[in-house]
């Protein structure tokens, strides 16, 4: 099988298991607060695949472009280290490989990374991709990152749905002093919180 055949058929399994996931998400978060194990497995299925074909486009150099050395390795490297780093960062302030996949939902993380952003996962991931995509002159992991990225974008609102659900006022302390993204933390005073919203858990 060329490569072009497996790149089709990882995207459209990417789509499919993209659209599997969209619409058990929504109903299992307003009804369970929480994902089951099978939506669980699905996203770490997504993961597999697409991580699959970045490293097939990585090494191929699937849809090679060039670039300047210095901005392709060194721009390159640069932005895959501080995405890794950031992962890393993410990681440990969940302690935890549960709370990590939404199972356990007994503390609001606001520590470390999630100080500065809200979503460092997609963030210094995204960065993984685009400096990985640079150094090996690869459009299709550029591509794969905008995919993630879009992907996980579209569930930022239910998540956040979720989240207010579960920690009320104390989660809308916390998106009001952090960016979605990234960025230095906001001084409360600026943006109070909403004092309607109460906790519900």
């Amino acid at each position: 099988m060329s490569d072009s055949w497996i790149f089709i058929l990882g995207l459209a399994l990417m789509f499919v298991l993209g659209a599997v996931i969209g619409r058990r998400l929504g109903p299992e978060y307003r009804s369970r607060l929480r994902p089951s194990i099978q939506t669980v497995a699905a996203v770490w299925a997504f993961y597999a695949v697409h991580f699959s074909l970045v490293v097939l486009a990585a090494v191929e150099s699937t849809w090679h472009f060039s670039l300047p050395t210095p901005v392709a390795v060194g721009g390159g490297t640069v932005l895959a280290a501080v995405g890794g780093a950031i992962c890393l960062s993410a990681a440990y302030a969940f302690r935890s490989v549960r709370r990590m996949n939404g199972l356990d939902s007994t503390r609001l993380v606001t520590e470390g990374i999630y100080r500065w952003s809200r979503n460092p996962g997609l963030v210094g991931w995204t960065l993984v991709l685009v400096g990985l995509g640079l150094v090996r002159g690869s459009a299709m992991v550029l591509l794969l990152a905008l995919i993630v990225w879009l992907t996980y974008r579209l569930q930022l609102p239910l998540e956040e749905e979720l989240l207010g659900r579960l920690y009320g006022e104390a989660y809308e302390i916390y998106r009001h002093r952090t960016h979605r993204y990234f960025g230095p933390p906001r001084s409360p005073v600026e943006t109070p919180p909403n004092k309607g919203m109460q906790p519900t858990a």
